[in-house]
């Protein structure tokens, strides 16, 4: 018996974006541990997805150019699908991978600053993207919590390994996530045993506030900024740092840099000061001074520019902050 599910059939659509879209600088993000759900490749990427129940595999692959955008998305599932079903996925998928977000005023407003203008040049129309559902991203933040990079990938890859399953589909084999309700039926001590610590309570309270339908993504996507701060926060286990993360890479507001977490605050006072360490407090005032109405989408782009370099070649001091 296999022990993967096969995704054999196919149905192509082509989705054009929000002009700029830069399909290699928003599907891949550099600074992103690695999964086993997901792989990219130059102007192709695939990843599982859970819609309505059904485990799907989609890839992506690049048909257009920044200024004229357009994607072409493979789904692959296991049995045919039905128009309503697509008719359902398509503003999902647009919606995680932010086909929507006009940046042009940014990329056009910054284009001859000091610090953004080469980065901009290279990375025009980079956004952020969700790729995941609310729930999975609380998950993937969770792992993240006071771990290193290589022990956050341990800790998912045991959560896949146990709750989720894997798909075949384009020749590849990946790990999916879970639903909810699949994770809620094991005790805290069950998920304790899969080695993620003190974290087993966490993944044991948000499970169930999901499971029990206490939360809507799609509500949330509609509420204001301080509006979906406040609903977050009642999320157990889920700090300031991590609401800040989710309202820039799942709710796209752009200006929402209120914190910045130890490791950040090293990298940015050598990208930004060329020195060691920095206070906190003097890189938030560099981003509100300069970029207002844009702040963390410019800490976005310089963050990112950063771990492309590595990706090619690897920087010392980055490297001793990332320990993978």
């Amino acid at each position: 018996m296999a022990e993967y599910l096969a995704l054999n059939k196919k149905t192509s659509i082509i989705l054009e974006p929000k002009v700029p879209y830069n399909f290699d600088a928003n599907f891949y993000k550099p600074s992103h541990f690695p999964s086993s759900d997901n792989v990219w490749e130059k102007e192709k990427y695939w990843i599982t997805m859970i819609w309505k129940s059904k485990r799907l595999g989609l890839k992506f692959e690049n048909a257009g150019t920044i200024k004229k955008p357009k994607i072409k998305v493979n789904i692959y599932t296991q049995k045919e699908l039905l128009k309503e079903f697509i008719d359902s996925l398509i503003p999902e998928i647009w919606w995680r991978f932010n086909f929507g977000q006009d940046i042009s005023e940014f990329c056009e407003k910054f284009r001859n600053d000091e610090v953004l203008d080469s980065i901009i040049k290279k990375w025009q129309g980079m956004k952020p993207i969700a790729a995941n559902s609310l729930y999975e991203t609380l998950i993937i933040y969770l792992v993240l919590q006071n771990a290193t990079a290589r022990r956050s990938v341990q800790m998912l890859e045991n959560l896949f390994d146990r709750f989720g399953k894997k798909v075949k589909f384009d020749g590849r084999i990946f790990s999916t996530f879970w639903e909810p309700k699949d994770m809620a039926k094991s005790t805290e001590q069950e998920i304790r045993d899969l080695k993620v610590g003190y974290r087993a309570k966490y993944f044991t309270k948000i499970t169930r506030q999901f499971a029990n339908k206490g939360i809507n993504e799609f509500t949330l996507r509609k509420m204001s900024k301080e509006e979906v701060k406040k609903e977050m926060l009642k999320f157990y286990g889920i700090g300031p740092a991590s609401v800040e993360y989710l309202l820039f890479e799942d709710f796209y507001f752009l200006d929402s840099l209120e914190i910045i977490p130890p490791w950040e605050q090293k990298i940015m006072s050598r990208l930004i000061f060329n020195q060691k360490l920095v206070s906190a407090k003097k890189i938030l005032e560099f981003f509100k001074q300069r970029y207002t109405g844009w702040e963390k989408l410019a800490f976005h782009y310089i963050w990112e520019d950063v771990f492309w370099k590595r990706k090619y070649q690897p920087i010392e001091w980055l490297e001793k902050e990332i320990r993978l």
